[in-house]
């Protein structure tokens, strides 16, 4: 399926290097303002990944409703990255990041790569403990019903304690569990 109309979507929110946590907090206030959060994670220093950097990254997982298309939704979160001083390169695939935001999961959009040439969910999410862990807390956040294999792999991969979460100054959905 290519769309994510009405859907609940995870989104990963990631930074990396100098002031990573404070532009993980700014990036989660603009989905936030572009997209409405009902659920979120809380934030997880994390060391350099990848082998293009040796800066330590924080992550994060935010859950939406989005009423777009996938298409659409990625343009909104590239938009968001572009604001944020990302400039994306095929060079430097897994490098230093301002922000990055990247669609994990979605409820009903689940599926193999479709016109929007997405991956649902991401192929490597339950290999990555920096996006699996904040997801299954992100989801629970929300409120949403999460798969024991999901919850498996979540388990199964060990961070460092998380930081405390960061409160976003827009008002929660209604029956929005968290302070």
């Amino acid at each position: 399926m290519s769309h994510a109309v009405g859907a609940v979507v995870a989104i990963g929110v990631g930074a990396s290097g100098e002031a990573a946590r404070a532009r993980v907090a700014d990036g989660i206030g603009d989905v936030d303002s572009a997209l409405g959060v009902v659920g979120q994670s809380r934030l997880y220093d994390n060391p350099p990944w990848g082998g293009a950097t040796c800066a330590p990254f924080c992550n994060a997982v935010v859950v939406v409703r989005a009423g777009l298309p996938l298409a659409a939704l990625y343009g909104v979160l590239r938009a968001i990255e572009r604001q944020r001083g990302r400039a994306r390169s095929p060079l430097l695939k897994n490098g230093a990041r301002t922000l990055d935001l990247d669609v994990l999961w979605g409820a009903g959009v689940l599926g193999g790569e479709g016109a929007s040439g997405v991956i649902l969910p991401h192929p490597r999410l339950r290999r990555r403990g920096f996006a699996v862990v904040p997801l299954v807390e992100a989801l629970d956040d929300a409120g949403v019903v999460v798969a024991l294999s999901l919850r498996a792999a979540a388990a199964d991969r060990a961070l460092r304690p998380p930081l405390s979460p960061i409160s976003l100054s827009a008002p929660r959905a209604a029956g929005h569990r968290r302070p």
